[in-house]
């Protein structure tokens, strides 16, 4: 199964465990899907968290999502969450009948402050998630453990756990929906044609330059690099534009401080502006 943690904490342990045996009985029949309510330090006076129950597809998949409200004024992070921002950590393995959760992001928002540029969402996120059951004729305990940071004035650490039973064919939400058209789109549906970097070794690692040749995707556009599975740090860019190409500038670390060395063809590109996400993998020696 898929996840973005690890280890689940001894308390979701044991609301996990008591979760489950509360819903054995869905294995025989079917209801109404019956969202959960988060459980968290915080989560009353700062953040609640439920899951849209959402429906089945026909791949026989889960559309569901992770609904996360929170005070006026307060904001949470996209996955990569920016130079001042706790990056998210969503862990499912408590669940029962789950083979992998993919999270599909909407498009956040930049937020700078004090100078500092990070990649939020404020008041309000919908997180659509698409679960692939181990049994598709069987019911989902959907289970998560989570951890974020939420932000006004300062940032602090949240510990949520949601819970839900998913069952049932369910109904098409059109709060998820709209989640979805958010999500990024591929680069080449927006004109991408051609992505090079070059990674230029230093003393402390490397320092990438990735070069796009695409069409304006609106105003303050910014680059996005990460590559995942690798586990090399790689710093926030500074992006601008030169005519039809959009330039990235990012330095990258290894863990240690060693050698760097990156397989371009694993490096994920999201360009993000006001009003549009894209997203393309890999790049060519330039």
């Amino acid at each position: 199964m898929n996840t973005e943690s690890t280890t689940l904490t001894g308390a979701a342990r044991a609301a996990a465990s008591a979760f489950l045996i509360a819903i054995a009985p869905l294995a025989a029949g079917l209801g109404t899907p019956t969202p959960a309510v988060a459980q968290g330090l915080l989560s009353q006076r700062v953040v609640q968290a439920e899951i849209l129950p959402g429906w089945q597809t026909e791949r026989g998949t889960r559309i569901a999502a992770l609904h996360l409200r929170m005070e006026p004024g307060w904001h949470t992070y996209w996955r990569v969450p920016g130079e001042a921002g706790i990056a998210p950590r969503l862990d499912w393995s408590g669940s029962q009948n789950v083979a992998a959760v993919a999270p599909i992001w909407p498009r956040p928002q930049v937020f700078v402050q004090n100078g500092l540029q990070s990649f939020v969402y404020e008041n309000d996120l919908i997180l659509p998630l698409e679960i692939t059951p181990a049994n598709p004729n069987r019911p989902i305990a959907l289970i998560g453990d989570l951890a974020i940071g939420v932000c006004r004035d300062t940032c602090v650490p949240v510990d949520l756990t949601v819970q839900a039973a998913l069952r049932g064919t369910g109904e098409r939400d059109g709060r998820i929906l709209s989640a979805m058209a958010a999500a990024a789109e591929p680069a080449a549906r927006a004109g991408l044609t051609r992505t090079t970097c070059r990674v230029a070794p230093e003393r402390r690692g490397a320092a990438l330059t990735l070069r796009a040749t695409l069409p304006r995707t609106g105003r303050d556009e910014h680059i996005v690099v990460e590559l995942p599975g690798t586990g090399l740090w790689i710093s926030d860019t500074r992006t601008w534009r030169e005519g039809t190409d959009l330039v990235a500038e990012a330095r990258v670390r290894a863990p240690g401080g060693g050698a760097v060395g990156i397989d371009r063809s694993s490096l994920a590109i999201t360009v993000l502006s006001e009003s549009r996400m894209v997203t393309s993998q890999g790049c060519v020696g330039g």
